[in-house]
């Protein structure tokens, strides 16, 4: 059982990480607004060069981070039976991570004013949030189902 959830958290984590990453991909490419960038950005982490700057390692630490939100938010919700809730209260806090994390990225991948940047990372995370609850609120009744 324990195996089975956590392939599942790392499926739907990796599928909902990534189309996160995809939709801060757009928006930097298409309005010069990096926030792809400091989505997978580490440089912060007491590591080497090579580390810190390998796209590989920086995607996998979010990827990482995904698996970890949707285990929590599928924890959480099979006791209290609320995964959009949840998903949502979650990421909208993380998504005040923001500021935090521009004060320790050695790299900042904008400047002030950071009214757009966050609105922008704010929706990013609630969309991220609604993907999360769908697929726990699926994994809740295809378990219920077996």
């Amino acid at each position: 059982m324990t195996g089975n959830r956590l392939l599942a958290w790392t499926f739907y984590g990796t599928i909902a990480g990534t189309l996160l990453a995809c939709f801060f991909y757009v928006i930097e490419q298409g309005f010069g607004i990096n926030l792809y960038t400091f989505l997978v950005n580490i440089d912060f982490l007491p590591l080497p060069d090579f580390i810190i700057y390998s796209f590989l390692i920086q995607f996998v630490s979010h990827i990482v981070i995904s698996v970890i939100l949707i285990a929590l938010v599928d924890i959480l919700s099979a006791r209290f039976n609320h995964p959009h809730l949840f998903s949502v209260i979650i990421n909208a806090v993380m998504s005040f991570t923001f500021f935090p994390l521009y004060h320790f990225a050695l790299t900042k991948p904008f400047h002030p004013p950071f009214l757009l940047p966050f609105t922008l990372w704010f929706i990013g995370h609630l969309l991220f949030a609604v993907l999360i609850g769908y697929f726990v609120s699926f994994l809740h009744k295809k378990r219920s189902a077996d």
